[in-house]
């Protein structure tokens, strides 16, 4: 099935494929005007193809494996299959002018579009798999260039550059088409007073107004010592009503497109969303009263609802542990909660297990060194350690703890697992 029907809503149902059966349920009562009559050939006709693929399936795994007592088994679904296939015959001749044709012209089509459906899948998951490991393991480039594309210089265009200045490069620019000689000069103008030193702007000709084909050569130039990887930030407005979109182009995505398949040129969309300044204002206004409550003695959990674990019963936690905020530095403590994260070594690098522990006032790093894992300990896992708090690449941890836990979620069955 396509790939959208999988995903999970808040209470844990596939919500498209609901929201697809609903739809195409309403769309057939009102095509059959609500009439048992004309429902039940379709129903009918469903059902018995559905009867006899499975029994033809069973009787040909009885052929195939031949197990014990597979020729009685054999014989019971050979003779369910022919049954259920004189059904399907007789009514599908006999309701065919009646609406019958519908399903028997659907189904085929059907059967052919998720068989196509569910090649492409197998095939995209043999390339990402054999690919997986080579791409990893491809030696890192001597050199990395960033190119920041700005059309104008404006808050999208400023906020592209202040995320380049942070991906530490060793060839840092700023490239604007020349597609309006006067335009490109007013941006001249404002880029000599901006006062960036480090971040030149570089004119690049566009005589034929092709904008993609121009970003496209230029990727190209940048790349061709083999030693180069590219890294190509384009600015983006985002708006906040759906209308607000239709005013404006959607000149990135063909821009993004003709950069997608060079090698080692890599395509950052970088968002500006519209009309969020004030809600940053507001945002680092309710920061500051949230700050201002705690240190009035007046903070509650609300403070830290970001860094609380949800789903914890805290009856189950131990009497006597410390809350994470009142964890106190170089004090040897018992504190419990519900782990959020786990970041996974790969073999390669130094073995260690670090979770991110979190009870309802705040969170905290665990390391386990010498330890890729730890059994029963994975996301969802409530447990309680005890140890020393101190400091663990900049951040509040306990290392090597002794720990106790409490409870582990049950572990997920693979699509495999079901028949």
């Amino acid at each position: 099935m396509p790939r959208q029907f999988m995903v999970r809503g808040h209470r844990l149902v596939f919500s498209n494929g609901i929201i697809f059966l609903s739809g195409a349920a309403i769309v057939t009562l009102l095509g059959t005007g609500g009439e048992v009559s004309r429902l039940i050939p379709l129903y009918a006709i469903g059902v018995f193809t559905s009867f006899t693929l499975s029994q033809a399936g069973m009787t040909k795994h009885h052929f195939r494996l031949k197990e014990q007592g597979w020729k009685v088994g054999a014989w019971i679904n050979g003779i369910g299959a022919i049954l259920s296939f004189l059904v399907l015959i007789i009514v599908a001749s006999m309701k065919f002018k009646e609406g019958a044709w519908v399903i028997m012209l659907l189904v085929p089509i059907m059967v052919v579009g998720l068989v196509r459906l569910n090649k492409a899948y197998e095939t995209e998951r043999e390339e990402l798999q054999e690919d997986a490991r080579a791409a990893a393991q491809a030696p890192v480039m001597r050199r990395h260039s960033v190119v920041v594309l700005v059309d104008d210089l404006d808050a999208a265009a400023a906020r592209a550059m202040q995320y380049a200045r942070t991906l530490g490069s060793d060839d840092l620019r700023a490239v604007h088409f020349d597609l309006d000689a006067w335009k490109t000069d007013l941006l001249i103008d404002a880029w000599k007073e901006l006062g960036l030193s480090r971040f030149p702007l570089d004119i690049v000709e566009c005589p034929d107004r092709r904008v993609p084909r121009a970003a496209l050569e230029l990727a190209h130039e940048l790349v061709s010592d083999s030693r180069t990887e590219l890294t190509v930030l384009i600015p983006r407005r985002e708006y906040t009503k759906w209308w607000h979109r239709m005013l404006h182009d959607r000149s990135s995505n063909p821009l993004a497109a003709s950069l997608a398949d060079i090698p080692h040129c890599n395509v950052t969309i970088v968002p500006y969303h519209l009309g969020a300044h004030t809600a940053e204002l507001e945002a680092e206004r309710v920061h500051a009263a949230a700050i201002a409550n705690n240190g009035n003695g007046n903070g509650s959990s609300r403070a830290h609802v970001g860094n609380a674990a949800p789903h914890i019963d805290l009856a189950a936690l131990p009497a006597e542990r410390v809350r994470i905020r009142s964890l106190d530095d170089r004090n040897r403590a018992t504190i419990a909660g519900r782990v959020k994260s786990v970041r996974v070594q790969p073999w390669s690098g130094t073995p260690s297990l670090e979770c991110t522990l979190a009870d309802e006032t705040g969170s905290i790093t665990v390391v386990f060194f010498g330890r890729r894992s730890v059994g029963g300990v994975r996301t969802g896992t409530v447990m309680s350690v005890t140890g020393v708090a101190g400091s663990h690449h900049g951040m509040k941890a306990i290392l090597n703890p002794a720990y106790t836990i409490i409870s582990t979620p049950t572990m997920p069955e693979s699509p495999s697992e079901h028949h």
